[in-house]
């Protein structure tokens, strides 16, 4: 039986204007047979997989596990009631929203019998080496933790407790041994002793690893660890080919115009209407640098690989933060990793001058949470503005009406601007703005 492996991740940099696509079948790396993330993404199993749940026995004997169904309106798998609706009393897993959102459910009966949530594959061809379970990813909501267990043909291989941690995804891998064409892989999620509930975000990958090889880390798909430098990866564990394309994208927008003003940033700053900041600021030719679900460890990553390589922007407009907020990260811990990304891009374009936006407000009411947390990061955040360089500026009032709510027409989501959101974010930081772009050392 092999230990549960924690592991953080760290990358090379790459060369400016590197190629950065994900290979795949890298040996060093495990040559992925099959993705469960990809596989549990869609409306119907691929070749080999199935997901399933213990209805007449106990984890570790197949001849009692059933098929979960998938239901369209849901966009889940689960066990039907004689309405065809999923019931509530059976393991599930649903596939909204893409990555990072393959949520397991999974629960105690009513006799107190734990019932599991089983990811079954089944290997079509023989593996050249050991077969690994690698770059998983668990994240559990659960205070008491979900059980984590993998059996092959019914037989134990692999056991963990994963416990509940709010701030990011632990990883796993495990050495299933030398398998061969028509094993069966099963991985279980259930409730831990004790626990009426368990499950969470799951991702995992199969690899076929040289014997004696060790595979690569495990990649932290959910979500990164504070201080780290990471791009977004994934459900392979690789970099995201969206991502990387992207990223790719963006350095060669970059290189072409030589823009004066920059803004990069998460999917708030990526939905910045162009015809909006084209207009005001045309002659300084911007680039908008947002990517949607970055956290601050991705923007780093940029950063220090290509990103700003060709540049040399008068001014660079920051904002990033809420997710890692949103997730659990501490105060301090987004002010550090903003202060590390601030000296980074200073140490990458030393001649600009970086205009640190204030993390915006969100949900229906300033008064709500998590908008304390917000307010709390937001002052550590302007100490780190040195009136030189680094300029603070917190737009977040231009979004809120006087009694402190937040007009859908402003955020629809309760997170995300809008076009009349970002006319009064405009209006606040324009001024500002044009003065930082007016400046001559």
């Amino acid at each position: 039986m092999n230990a549960f492996l924690i592991a953080s991740l760290t990358l090379p940099l790459l060369a400016a204007g590197a190629d950065i696509r994900p290979e795949r079948g890298a040996a060093t790396e495990g040559a992925a047979i099959a993705v469960y993330g990809d596989a549990a993404s869609t409306a119907t199993p691929p070749p080999g997989w199935n997901f399933q749940w213990n209805a007449r026995g106990n984890l570790g004997q197949s001849a009692g596990y059933e098929s979960l169904s998938y239901e369209a309106g849901a966009r889940a798998y689960g066990v039907k009631d004689a309405s065809g609706a999923l019931r509530t009393d059976a393991p599930c897993h649903t596939i909204s929203r893409g990555i990072g959102y393959l949520d397991i459910s999974t629960m105690r009966d009513s006799a107190g019998v734990a019932r599991c949530y089983v990811a079954s594959y089944k290997l079509n061809v023989d593996p050249a080496g050991d077969v690994w379970i690698n770059h998983g990813n668990l994240r559990t909501p659960f205070d008491e933790g979900t059980d984590l267990q993998v059996h092959v043909n019914d037989q134990p291989k692999a056991h963990a407790l994963i416990k509940n941690e709010r701030r990011f995804a632990e990883v796993f891998q495990f050495n299933l041994g030398h398998l061969k064409k028509g094993d069966v892989i099963n991985l279980a999620l259930g409730p831990v002793a004790g626990a009426r509930k368990g499950g969470g975000r799951l991702f995992y990958v199969i690899e076929d690893c040289p014997a004696g090889v060790t595979p690569a880390k495990p990649a932290h798909i959910l979500s990164p660890v504070p201080h780290a430098s990471t791009p977004q990866f994934g459900a392979d564990g690789r970099i995201g080919a969206a991502y990387a394309e992207k990223h790719q994208a963006q350095f060669a927008a970059v290189a072409a115009s030589r823009p004066e003003l920059i803004f990069i940033g998460d999917s708030i700053t990526a939905r910045w209407p162009r015809e909006m900041l084209e207009g005001r600021f045309s002659k300084q030719r911007p680039v908008n640098l947002g990517i949607g679900g970055d956290w601050i460890q991705n923007v780093l990553w940029r950063v220090q690989n290509g990103a700003l390589e060709k540049a040399a922007p008068k001014v660079i407009v920051l904002l990033i933060g809420i997710n890692n907020l949103t997730a659990g990260f501490t105060p301090d811990e987004v002010t550090q990793d903003v202060a590390t990304l601030l000296e980074t891009l200073q140490h990458k374009t030393p001649a600009s001058r970086i205009l640190l936006l204030g993390i915006l407000p969100r949900g229906p009411s300033v008064h709500d949470e998590p908008n304390g947390r917000i307010r709390q990061t937001n002052a550590l955040l302007a100490t780190l503005a040195d009136q030189n360089r680094v300029f603070y500026l917190d737009v977040g009032e231009s979004l809120v009406e006087r009694d402190g709510t937040i007009l859908l027409e402003v955020m629809p989501d309760r997170l995300h601007v809008a076009g009349p959101g970002y006319t009064r974010w405009m209006q606040a930081m324009g001024p500002v703005l044009e003065d930082l772009l007016a400046f001559r050392p």
